[in-house]
This record gives structure tokens, C-alpha cells and sequence, in this order.
């Protein structure tokens, strides 16, 4: 764990809060749609967090956590929630673009597959030869070899339909694929929404395979942070507000996501903020030394799985692909 800031902490630059009028724009890119699990995000927006840091958060839904590195090295957006063992892989093959994750969001890992109880799987090796359906930018699907090698199963034989966010669950509803691959927070609760309960889904969550790596963080460029230190700052400790606020009242940080979607089910949507939190956010780790307590070692052991089961061209040091230069103090990320 890092208990001080590390050696490869940035230049950082004071970042009063500033007028409305002089506020400073950062373009934003969330995972995937507006939901409970990114709450703390909109919350924060909410509650005005970005403002007293002087900071016009332009706020968009995503299309993949694994797709949010390549949109924010291809310059679409500045900076962005998405999946850290994507972004170490795009890391490892683009070292050009300067991948920096700034914030760990989600210590304890969402990957999922999901299947139809009343169908043909039971557990992870029945996933061998399947037919499986997610987005191309789906993490679950990308770090699908790295759950087979942990599971004991051959990867090489599934056949994969590639879909739009909005039709994956319908599809396994439907009985038009074997299973689906996703966060535990975007696919059984919108299986549940579409009248597939719980008790008729076979969860297979990586983590019980035994799977260490880490997931959602707040990312950007070493070239943005670099030339733009106090927004990302700013950035950083609102969001850190917005989880530490999701924490503390689920239900009404999920209000934010209504607000922003007013189709959605607040209900529902609140089940997903709260299995966000008991799964990804408040894992004994993070309650006994807070929000973003990262561990070289894990990072470091983490991109070593991803190597060689994705044959990485190269190894990125966990001092390239993380840093705590632009974390608040301890006391403004404890979670306990």
C-alpha cells in the first residue's frame, strides 16, 4: 500500500475554486449508462462538488469500461471511469499514450458471466464452446481469458455475438445466447428488471475464481495531468466526495441518476448503487485504509496475469500506470 505520496507523483499547482464564469471544462466519460453504480459521479455533480473546485464537469455515459482508455487517448474525452486492466493492456501496447490511472474507485472486482438457470450451465467450466453475448468494449468479455485460465477451462472454443449495451440481457432472456459476460451490477440487476430474478440466474463472479485484478478507476493522460494538474485535482476530490456521500445515503445519491434519467427505477436503481458499494467500494481493504490504498504489488502481479494470458507486448511498471499525486489526504478518503 502507499502510505505517502509516491515517486512518481506529478507537479501539482493550487486550485482555488473559482467563479462560475471562470470555470475550467473537463470533458468526462462515465463506464457505461447512467445508473446506480456510477451514482457517486452524478451525486457529486449534484451537490455541487465540481463547481467549489472550480470545474465545469461535462459528464457523458460511456459504451464500455474497457472502451474508456481508447477514447481518452484518441482525445474524445479528458478523462474518464473505466476498467484499469484495460487500461494497463491498451498501456502496454500504446506506451505513447501515457495511460495514468489517479483514482481506485473499485477495489473489488464486478466481472461477471451470467447464465439462465434452466439451461445448459452450472458453473464456469460449463462455459466451454458457448455462446456468449457483450459489447466489444465490455471488461467481462476482455478479461474473459483471464477468468478461463483461473476457472480451469479452454476459452479458445466460445463464440462470441457481439451486442449493443441495450440488447445483451434481453438476449439471455430470451434464450438467444448461452450466457453474458458484464459487471455483477449491470447485468443480473437488469436481468432482475426484466423479470429474470436472481433466484433463476447462475452468478460466476471472476473474483471467486480467484481472479486479483482491480477495476473501475478515474483515469486520464500523463500528458493532461501533467499540463492540467488542478482539474485533475479538483476532479479527483469531488468524485471522492460523491463516493464518500453514495456511501453514506445510497438512496439519495441515487436521486442524482433519476434526475439525470427520469425513466429509470429508482429502486432498482438504488439495489445497483448498493450492490456497487458492497461489492467494488467498501472492501475490507478500503475500510481499514481507505479509498485508493492501492498495492504496487497487486498492480504489479496483475499486469503479469494479463501478459501472458493476453500476450501483452510488454510490461508496464505499476509506477507507469498509477499514481497518488493527486489524492486528497487520508482523512478525506477513509471509509470506514
Amino acid at each position: 500500500m502507499l502510505g505517502r505520496r509516491s515517486a512518481l507523483a506529478l507537479p501539482l499547482l493550487a486550485a482555488p475554486a473559482l467563479a462560475r464564469g471562470q470555470e475550467r471544462a473537463c470533458r468526462f466519460s462515465l463506464d457505461w449508462t447512467l445508473s446506480g453504480s456510477s451514482a457517486f459521479v452524478l451525486a457529486a455533480r449534484r451537490a455541487g462538488y465540481f463547481r467549489e473546485e472550480g470545474i465545469d464537469a461535462r459528464i457523458s455515459r460511456g459504451f464500455g469500461s474497457a472502451r474508456v482508455p481508447v477514447d481518452i487517448a484518441a482525445g474524445t474525452t479528458d478523462m474518464g471511469f473505466g476498467d484499469f486492466s484495460a487500461m494497463a493492456a491498451f498501456a502496454a501496447a500504446n506506451p505513447d499514450a501515457g495511460m495514468l490511472c489517479v483514482l481506485m474507485v473499485f477495489d473489488g472486482l464486478p466481472l461477471v458471466a451470467v447464465a439462465r438457470r434452466d439451461g445448459p450451465i452450472r458453473g464456469p467450466r460449463d462455459l466451454e464452446g458457448r455462446h456468449l453475448a457483450a459489447p466489444d468494449g465490455d471488461a467481462g468479455r476482455q478479461m474473459f481469458p483471464v477468468f478461463a485460465e483461473f476457472a480451469g477451462f479452454d476459452h479458445r472454443g466460445v463464440r462470441w455475438t457481439s451486442v449493443s449495451p441495450q440488447l445483451r440481457e434481453p438476449m439471455l432472456v430470451r434464450g438467444q445466447v448461452d450466457a453474458i459476460t458484464g459487471f455483477i451490477t449491470s447485468t443480473s440487476i437488469s436481468l432482475k428488471g426484466l423479470g429474470l430474478p436472481v433466484e433463476q440466474q447462475v452468478i460466476m463472479r471472476y473474483r471467486d475464481a480467484g481472479v486479483p485484478l482491480y477495476s473501475n478507476c478515474v483515469m486520464t493522460t500523463r500528458r493532461y495531468a501533467e499540463q492540467n494538474p488542478g482539474i485533475v485535482r479538483g476532479m479527483v476530490r469531488a468524485i471522492v466526495r460523491g463516493v464518500r456521500l453514495m456511501a453514506a445515503n445510497p438512496r439519495e445519491a441515487t436521486v442524482a441518476v433519476r434526475e439525470a434519467e427520469p425513466l429509470l427505477d429508482l429502486d432498482l436503481e438504488t439495489e445497483r448503487a448498493e450492490i456497487t458499494l458492497r461489492e467494488m467500494i467498501l472492501t475490507e481493504h478500503v475500510r481499514r485504509h481507505g479509498l485508493s490504498a492501492v498495492d504496487p504489488a497487486r498492480i504489479e502481479r496483475s499486469v503479469e496475469i494479463l501478459a501472458r494470458v493476453q500476450s501483452l507486448p510488454r510490461r508496464p511498471s505499476a509506477a507507469e500506470l498509477y499514481t497518488d499525486a493527486f489524492l486528497p489526504a487520508a482523512a478525506e478518503r477513509a471509509m470506514a
